[in-house]
């Protein structure tokens, strides 16, 4: 019999820069996290531990007790949970370096000092998962967190996974660097990139990000895209996350559009800046217009678009789809 509950507790874990916690979408939207352990450093995990604090929250998720801080979660959903506990969805997301200085990112303000620290190693928690059954051969991972391609365990996480399982990896990159690893992920199917540029010009971008690399970007997504078919070719996604003063303009989010078309992007997808809402609580109705801008691109030039956390608690959540790439 079903029950209320969410793939995160059931079957998940993710991975902060100082703890392991249950809940994924608590770090995007800023909720509070049911943790598992905290001042977590990469340390082995005794499993049954891990497995014991999991089934009590299982029992209560099960006895309709959901806790306060989940209370509300879009996550949540009644259905038959298979109670394997085994990782099916994972979230890397231990490190936040990066040397782009985004201005809507959480590090923005703290840039120096996090860049500092030295992240700690992931994989060998990884493998251990695994020798003990307790990671699922299928299901999802997302690497994110700071730039993933910088972090000096990624072609080792990439080649982990993508030999020792069927999880799907979702990645979070600015794609200011080239990684075989993820266009060999790309070539099998195993992997979704979302690339946010934020940009149509090279002047905006560097008002964003603080680098000079928009053009760099650009030709490493025609790299990443070169000779594949429609339909793996739409596992690379362009991002536009509205930033109110920098580049919700008319005129930026046609050229964006225009290098959209011009790559052969047919995954996009849209966001509005949390740090703007936070404030404001609400969409520009210009911002409106620009997005039903975007709509219209998508159904011209049939491309799958969808909607990040902001701008779907904005009520966006009707996603746009064209090409079924199964994800």
């Amino acid at each position: 019999m079903g029950y209320l509950s969410c793939e995160f507790v059931e079957n998940g874990m993710c991975f902060i820069r100082d703890a392991a916690v249950l809940c994924s979408y608590s770090m995007c939207m800023k909720f509070e996290a049911i943790k598992i352990i905290e001042d977590y450093k990469g340390e082995l995990f005794d499993w049954d531990k891990i497995r014991q604090i999991k089934q009590e929250y299982r029992d209560r998720f099960a006895k309709g007790d959901i806790p306060k801080i989940c209370e509300g979660c879009p996550s949540l959903k009644v259905k038959d949970w298979d109670g394997s506990m085994q990782l099916k969805y994972i979230l890397i997301n231990h490190w936040e370096n990066c040397p782009l200085d985004c201005i809507y990112c959480h590090t923005h303000e703290q840039k120096k000092f996090l860049n500092s620290l030295k992240p700690w190693k992931i994989l060998p928690v990884l493998k251990d998962a695994l020798k003990q059954n307790m990671l699922s051969y299928n299901g999802n991972v997302n690497i994110t967190g700071g730039e993933p391609t910088v972090l000096k365990e990624f072609p080792d996480l990439m080649k982990f996974f993508l030999e020792n399982t069927n999880i799907f990896i979702m990645i979070n990159t600015a794609a200011f660097d080239y990684s075989k690893w993820i266009r060999k992920a790309i070539e099998l199917r195993r992997t979704a990139v979302t690339i946010s540029l934020d940009a149509g010009t090279r002047e905006t971008y560097k008002k964003i990000k603080k680098v000079d690399w928009f053009k760099r970007v650009v030709e490493n997504v025609k790299k990443y895209k070169k000779g594949l078919d429609p339909i793996t070719a739409s596992l690379v996604s362009l991002k536009f996350i509205f930033v109110p003063g920098y580049n919700d303009t008319l005129e930026e989010i046609t050229a964006w559009l225009k290098l959209v078309e011009d790559l052969g992007i047919t995954n996009i997808q849209l966001e509005l800046e949390h740090h703007w809402y936070e404030q404001n609580k609400y969409c520009p109705e210009h911002v409106k217009e620009y997005i039903k801008l975007v709509e219209d691109y998508a159904h011209s030039h049939k491309c799958n678009l969808s909607y990040r956390e902001i701008l779907s608690a904005c009520g966006y959540t009707k996603v746009i789809r064209y090409i079924d790439n199964g994800r």
